[in-house]
């Protein structure tokens, strides 16, 4: 396509644009209209099930985090 062919449109316009195309999507797309198969229902509840579970931290505790000379690491 050539540059004299390109159509410019303002930001208010891309905006605009973009909306209505979001607001279409939404309606065709209603999550009432786009029933889950029973086997990855039960999947999702399974993953919010552990979502809700408490997960071990990856902090490292601040002692670990302390340079102490005289201390050798264990890991090392």
């Amino acid at each position: 396509m050539s540059r004299s062919n390109q159509l410019q449109i303002d930001s208010l316009h891309s905006r605009a644009i973009c909306d209505e195309i979001g607001e279409r999507l939404r309606m065709i797309l209603r999550p009432e209209t786009a029933d889950l198969p029973v086997r990855l229902q039960l999947l999702m509840a399974l993953l919010a099930d552990q979502d809700r579970e408490l997960a071990p931290s990856i902090v490292p505790e601040l002692d670990d985090m302390i340079w102490q000379p005289g201390v050798v690491s264990r890991a090392a």
